[in-house]
């Protein structure tokens, strides 16, 4: 009985997560296809050079193949940084100029590398910079995750097996 209680407490902490906005469907991590990215603007408390994480939610982004988390930051007219953050695939639809190259590391919108993503320091450019990233949630690979699902899936499956046996 303790078996049985253990695997639903297990599956339920995996597929309902409370933090987030919408509800995660199977599929989604069984085909790795999916990425948590903060989605944000700097003009909402807790989105600046450094996110606030309780008070800001991720969004689960899916696309085929898998995805990107974004960062651009950008200096506006009176010099001040601002910074927006999203999923790749909805922030290219209203930013045009984003750089061809999609590599992880942060870019100019001429192709220009300016550094890593996930240092805080950047060469100094007055263009947009644009920042990619997919190695983990908040930034990362969905692949990876999805395995650890399916890992602690298997694990309730013979746990099953083993109690029904006895």
């Amino acid at each position: 009985m303790w078996s049985s209680s253990i695997c639903l407490f297990l599956f339920l902490s995996i597929f309902v997560d409370k933090t987030q906005p919408e509800v995660p469907q199977l599929f989604d991590y069984l085909n790795g296809f999916y990425l948590d990215c903060y989605e944000c603007h700097s003009n909402r408390p807790g989105c600046g050079a450094k996110i606030d994480w309780i008070l800001m939610r991720w969004k689960r982004c899916i696309a085929p193949g898998g995805s990107k988390c974004v960062k651009i930051i950008e200096r506006s007219p009176d010099g001040e940084l601002n910074y927006v953050r999203g999923c790749i695939n909805q922030i290219e639809a209203v930013r045009p100029e984003m750089p061809t190259v999609r590599e992880n590391g942060c870019w100019t919108a001429t192709d220009s590398y300016v550094g890593l993503a996930y240092r805080p320091w950047y060469v100094q450019t007055d263009e947009p910079i644009y920042c990619f990233c997919d190695e983990r949630d908040g930034c990362n690979s969905g692949i990876r995750s999805s395995t650890n699902y399916i890992f602690v899936l298997c694990l309730c499956f013979i746990s099953f097996f083993i109690h029904s046996i006895m």
